[in-house]
């Protein structure tokens, strides 16, 4: 049998938390957000109307970037968003002439928190996990929250777009940057795979004991 207990005489645990950011993509903006291609900036808005809601997207080998500085004083940093996997991506499988599978990137403050692989297919992915090569493969669709029609290459389609809600909680401090990228085999081809996310929310934390 486990016990456990704890002294809470002498400390006290003050969590406070600020919900700095939250876009739904409803009023077609994007503050803090910039998108660049191979050329450079993007100046459209990349908002697109998917399953009845606007979404940031499509993007595919493109480089969306969130910045934001003078942050409330905090320790701890909550990212969220819906994630949004389009038609043909093809999980853990080895497309000729490359070394690993086409990888979709999470970045915060140019560290990696993402490099990971998802299937609309038959093949395995990584995802929830970090891709590495010789690693046990995941089902395709694991932990998916929704499966919904592709839009292109699997229009009308079942299992053809996957839904993922992303959450992470990281010692942070200061101003926020934040990447999300992917690479392709063939980066300007949106109707063969792209992403999108919704929903994106940031809520810095302070923890006081």
């Amino acid at each position: 049998m486990l016990f456990s207990f704890s002294l809470n005489a002498c400390f006290k645990d003050i969590t406070q938390r600020n919900v700095i950011y939250f876009n739904d993509f409803e009023n077609q903006s994007r503050p803090y957000i910039n998108v660049y291609n191979a050329v450079g900036p993007i100046d459209s808005s990349k908002i697109t109307l998917f399953n009845n809601t606007h979404v940031l997207g499509r993007f595919n080998n493109d480089l969306v970037l969130f910045e934001m500085d003078n942050l409330p004083n905090h320790n701890v940093l909550k990212v969220e968003f819906d994630l949004y996997l389009h038609d043909n991506w093809k999980g853990n499988y080895i497309a000729p002439g490359r070394t690993a599978p086409e990888l979709w990137y999470l970045l915060l403050d140019n560290n990696n928190i993402y490099q990971t692989s998802f299937s609309n297919n038959n093949f395995d992915q990584s995802f929830p996990n970090n891709y590495q090569a010789g690693m046990t493969s995941i089902k395709a669709l694991s932990n998916a929250w929704g499966v919904l029609p592709g839009i292109c290459a699997k229009a009308g389609q079942e299992k053809g777009t996957s839904m993922y809600k992303i959450e992470i909680i990281t010692s942070h401090k200061g101003a926020i940057k934040l990447a999300f990228n992917n690479d392709a085999s063939t980066p300007l081809t949106l109707c063969e795979k792209s992403w999108s996310i919704d929903n994106l929310k940031l809520t810095a934390i302070t923890n006081q004991f």
